[in-house]
């Protein structure tokens, strides 16, 4: 066996248990052992997600990224929500238990810290996360490169903020660390057009690029996030890394190499990182477009960047609406070996906001039926928007409660879901907090 093999055998069942997820004996990420006997502490809203938490029973866990929709729902101001760790995990924590989700993690604009810290601008909002700035890229000129200087990661720009999330969150059990993968952080310095003009006519430049955000930039950045947040795994988010804006055979070119040398790198200081968010996903917005072909090499792809684990990120693109049998055919190979592979499925976040409720109910039964009986299904609810009505999200996990525990040989179309009617988000922050609301530095 390799050392790839050998680190991931020994050092990885978290990462093979991303996000509730269970292919093993043992723990899973998100059911840390702070849960038993947790009672909800008034000051703290991380303990009323962890005193009603019960991924551990739950066989079809739900989980969602929510960021502007916890900052819209809780009433924080955008600079605080993304500026301040205490205050964006109790936000974070609140609505998670509002909604009775299995995981709750904060982190936010993900794809911006390392950006941000190198000098590349950035747009502001009163009311959203922060984003960068692309009229105004970092690298405008390939002769820039020279000019970027590796920051201080402990006191560069957010990254005091994003450090203390992750340590947080490490605390409600998801000690995993969080970086933006090198083809989607280049995109942020670089621009999307630019940069795919440098894959085709520049290269040589594209290359030096990326393996600069590699040696100097990722590596530097997670020997910090080891040190401060004492996380043994990290997970890149590469949402630019999708088809089509890649093809498989440009995503093998530049974003599978990338990938597997910052792996070898961070396994020389004890770190295990994949890009998991994004990269090699499937993203066709126009239906009859649908390519099983293109959607069994992206979901190859995905495997390279998930090293090797058996699981399957059905991510941002409209898998309400993609058909799901050539899912099933491509897990056939796992289940001819007698392996339940993890599925991550994600209702799309426009699905979330528009509804209607019968819509979200009705995507998540048609996930239970087809893949939750013979794979480790989670349900994810993507990028919730800000302005999404609750009623949709209690929709979305009353749906999954009512189905992810039927029997063999019963027809999650048989079962009626109703959404619960809850109060509002502050009436319940109100009762958890005896009336002192969120607490806030």
């Amino acid at each position: 066996m390799g050392m790839k093999g050998m680190l991931i055998r020994s050092s990885l069942p978290l990462l093979i248990r991303l996000n509730t997820m269970r292919t093993g004996s043992g723990p899973s990420l998100l059911t840390p052992k702070v849960r038993k006997g947790v009672k909800p502490d008034p000051a703290d809203p991380r303990t009323w997600w962890m005193a009603g938490a019960s991924a551990a029973q739950n066989p079809i866990p739900v989980m969602a990224q929510m960021y502007d929709h916890a900052m819209f729902l809780a009433g924080v101001p955008a600079q605080k929500f993304y500026s301040d760790a205490k205050t964006h995990i109790a936000a974070i924590a609140a609505v998670s238990a509002y909604y009775g989700l299995d995981a709750a993690t904060g982190g936010g604009d993900t794809y911006n810290y390392e950006a941000e810290a190198l000098g590349q601008k950035m747009i502001h909002s009163e009311h959203a996360m922060p984003d960068i700035d692309s009229r105004e890229p970092l690298i405008r000129e390939p002769g820039d490169l020279k000019k970027i200087k590796v920051p201080d990661w402990e006191r560069a720009a957010r990254i005091p903020f994003i450090l203390e999330i992750i340590r947080m969150n490490a605390e409600m059990g998801f000690a995993t660390g969080k970086f933006s993968a090198p083809f989607s952080l280049a995109v942020s310095l670089r621009t999307y057009p630019k940069l795919i003009r440098d894959l085709r006519k520049d290269p040589g430049f594209a290359h030096d690029l990326l393996t600069f955000l590699v040696d100097e930039v990722l590596v530097s950045y997670l020997k910090v996030q080891k040190k401060y947040c004492g996380i043994k795994a990290a997970t890149g988010a590469d949402a630019w890394a999708v088809f089509p804006n890649l093809t498989p055979e440009l995503t093998e070119q530049w974003v599978v190499p990338y990938a597997d040398r910052l792996f070898k790198k961070c396994t020389d200081f004890g770190l295990i990182t994949m890009a998991a968010g994004g990269g090699g996903d499937y993203c066709e917005e126009r239906i009859e477009k649908f390519d099983k072909q293109i959607l069994h090499r992206c979901f190859a792809i995905q495997q390279k960047l998930l090293l090797n684990t058996p699981m399957l990120i059905l991510g941002m693109g409209r898998w309400h609406e993609y058909p799901l049998e050539p899912v099933v055919e491509y897990l056939k190979k796992y289940q001819d070996r007698g392996i339940r592979a993890s599925i991550m499925a994600n209702l799309n976040a426009r699905l979330l906001r528009d509804g209607p409720p019968e819509r979200i109910i009705a995507a998540v039964k048609r996930f239970i039926k087809v893949l939750g009986r013979a794979h480790n299904l989670a349900i994810v609810l993507a990028n919730i928007p800000a302005d999404t009505p609750p009623r949709h999200i209690h929709a979305a996990v009353a749906a999954t409660r009512a189905c992810g525990r039927l029997a063999p040989g019963v027809d999650p179309d048989e079962i009626a879901v109703s959404v619960p009617e809850r109060e509002s988000l502050q009436e319940y922050i109100d009762t958890m907090s005896g009336g002192r609301g969120l607490p806030v530095s």
